[in-house]
């Protein structure tokens, strides 16, 4: 390994640590949809934007994450998700949307739902198996194309600071794990992959 290697996989050593640190002390950031939140229903009668509604939840929710959705048939009816409510935000979020939309809501009109968080284990868990599987094909490949122990773990290597570095950029800057997560990180291993793999492959063919 180089000096120029070396010193790289110290930095990027050094960065995991902090990452693991990190999530040790404030976890992962998990996108609303699967983090512990609170669900407000309620049926505007009409048609509406929801970017009119999520200014209006804006405002009375003006830190944290807010997802508004449309539901029903018609489109009528709003879904609002926060990570928590009480009493004097509902009311207040009643009075905006009668200002903005002609109604006679009240607290009590809106249908209140406390979600549970989902674990992270259940995001990652549908693409184990898949993972496994290419992994397990991958190495096959490399065992009959290369006949050697030394590409196989120069892959694997790279994978494994390739999932490090996701996770680091996941930990650090409190990216929120969504269903885009697990993807991205496949697409990753693939790229990595392919690039390790068209590596030994010239390498083998200049020889």
């Amino acid at each position: 390994m180089s000096k120029k290697s070396k010193i790289i996989s110290i930095i990027l050593v050094i960065i995991f640590i902090i990452a693991i640190v990190l999530t040790g002390i404030r976890g992962l950031n998990v996108d609303l949809n699967y983090a512990r939140g609170t669900s407000i229903l309620f049926d505007i009668g009409q048609q509406f934007n929801t970017k009119d509604v999520e200014d209006i939840a804006r405002e009375v929710w003006p830190e944290g994450q807010i997802i508004v959705q449309k539901v029903e048939v018609y489109d009528e009816t709003v879904l609002i998700k926060v990570s928590g409510v009480n009493d004097d935000q509902l009311t207040e979020l009643a009075n905006k949307i009668n200002e903005k939309y002609g109604l006679e809501l009240t607290a009590e009109d809106l249908t209140v739902q406390y979600n549970s968080n989902v674990q992270i284990r259940d995001i990652v868990s549908p693409y184990i198996v898949p993972l496994l599987i290419s992994i397990a094909l991958i190495v096959v490949y490399y065992s009959i194309r290369f006949r050697g122990v030394r590409e196989i773990l120069d892959l694997l290597i790279k994978l494994i600071f390739a999932a490090g570095i996701l996770f680091s950029i996941y930990a650090i800057t409190r990216l929120p794990i969504d269903v885009l997560t697990m993807p991205i990180g496949m697409l990753v291993f693939a790229g990595v992959t392919i690039y390790v793999t068209v590596k030994h492959e010239s390498g083998k063919l200049a020889k």
